[in-house]
């Protein structure tokens, strides 16, 4: 297995003899990306083809491994090596979703030499383990079953057809505590789906273990179709459920069966940022109403509802937050700022009669400014302020929530100005 050094969005790995990749392990790569592109939202671009040869990665990050060979895509922002890097990532995930992720359980573990993909295998198994170490979660599961003596309630039209010859048995119709249920099965399935796939000896050692834990559960063919009930019983597991669902398959990635197929871990970052700010806000801004993909606007009223607004954040019903993954251009006049951009922010001010816009962006080094509202604009013949902003995602949580709260506040004080 050749393990690749990561990369970042946007950067290219040659191919040939003396490149980073031979021809067979590339086209199994571009194979397996191909295959992926048509299941990601959006339809990214995960890794294209180029003149030099080469393979260059698209607006993703994540994991794809073949039989020969790792390639690990790293986000493209400011940090000071590959472990912060990935460190920053896998905190996004766990806020965008929902994972049972904390920053102090990343120190312990060797981030710095393995990928994302070993990385949440090992979080998820130390997670598992210690959780089923304490007992599985049981339910009742209504029985039948025919048994020398009564359990339960007789099932009487069973029992004077299927044993009117046999009066040795009868017919019992019964529950029965068992650990045998759809939240069990998917997290056996996420085990030993994971086993064919980690490389590392310590995370195969805990998924070993797990599985043999989970003698009386059956097998699942289809884990992500089963009825899963979340409650306060199985509470323990409510996010370790969330993750087995991860790794198994999600509609932000997509994972395929079969080792000799390979196995992919992606996540495109447009959507990824945009799910990790909007969390992050209602973190950081616990009095307010923080709503996501807000769906009850249209940009045409009459004569029937058409083009359905549909804003990444909206704060308090007025203050309205668009985010963008990509960088900023401090040397260009607009900023690099799309106009389309534009346009659809002041639709989306216009049908909220919001006084304040926002466009956020990732921070980068470059910029002659530090994390906050970096630009303040104003709509031509209306009221409406239009605010360029950014935030620093590879720096402590604590300032990245204080830089949210501090633009929001922004907001608020000048539109009460």
């Amino acid at each position: 297995m050749n393990t690749l050094p990561p990369i970042k969005e946007w950067e290219e790995l040659s191919i040939g003899k003396s490149g980073q990749l031979v021809d067979r392990d590339a086209q199994r790569l571009h194979k397996l990306a191909e295959r992926i592109k048509g299941r990601l939202k959006g339809r990214p671009a995960v890794l294209t083809r180029t003149a030099t040869p080469g393979l260059k990665a698209g607006q993703v990050v994540g994991v794809l491994t073949t039989p020969g060979v790792t390639v690990e895509i790293l986000p493209k922002i400011d940090a000071e090596d590959d472990r912060s890097l990935r460190q920053s990532l896998v905190r996004m995930l766990a806020v965008a979703k929902k994972l049972p992720i904390a920053d102090h359980d990343l120190a312990p573990l060797e981030i710095q030499h393995e990928n994302l993909l070993e990385v949440l295998i090992r979080i998820f198994s130390i997670r598992l383990l210690s959780a089923i170490r304490r007992g599985l979660p049981h339910r009742y599961i209504g029985q039948e079953d025919d048994l020398p003596r009564l359990k339960g309630k007789l099932n009487v039209k069973r029992q004077f057809s299927r044993n009117a010859v046999r009066p040795d048995r009868l017919a019992c119709t019964f529950d029965e505590f068992s650990p045998d249920t759809p939240l069990n099965r998917v997290l056996k399935a996420a085990v030993v789906r994971l086993i064919t796939v980690s490389k590392s000896t310590s995370n195969q050692r805990k998924l070993t273990e797990s599985l043999s834990r989970f003698d009386s559960v059956s097998d699942t063919p289809y884990p992500l179709r089963e009825r899963v009930m979340l409650d306060r019983t199985n509470r323990t597991f409510h996010q370790l459920f969330e993750m087995a669902k991860l790794l198994l398959a999600g509609d932000w990635q997509s994972t395929t069966s079969g080792r000799d197929k390979g196995y992919s871990l992606l996540f495109p970052m447009n959507e990824l940022f945009e799910e990790y700010i909007g969390r992050s806000l209602k973190i950081a801004l616990s009095s307010a109403k923080v709503q996501l993909q807000h769906k009850i606007h249209y940009a045409i009223k009459s004569p029937d509802n058409r083009f359905q607004l549909r804003p990444d954040i909206v704060v308090d019903g007025n203050v309205i937050i668009d985010t963008k993954w990509k960088q900023l251009k401090p040397r260009e006049s607009n900023l690099g700022v799309a106009q389309s951009d534009i346009y659809q922010l002041l639709a989306y001010a216009n049908a909220y009669r919001a006084k304040r816009v926002i466009l956020l962006y990732p921070w980068h080094g470059e910029l002659d400014h530090g994390p906050g509202v970096y630009r303040e604009w104003r709509a031509t013949g209306t009221d409406t302020a239009l605010d360029i902003a950014t935030v620093n995602v590879s720096g402590p949580v604590k300032d990245f929530h204080d830089t949210l709260r501090q633009i929001v506040d922004h907001t608020a004080l000048a539109t009460a100005a």
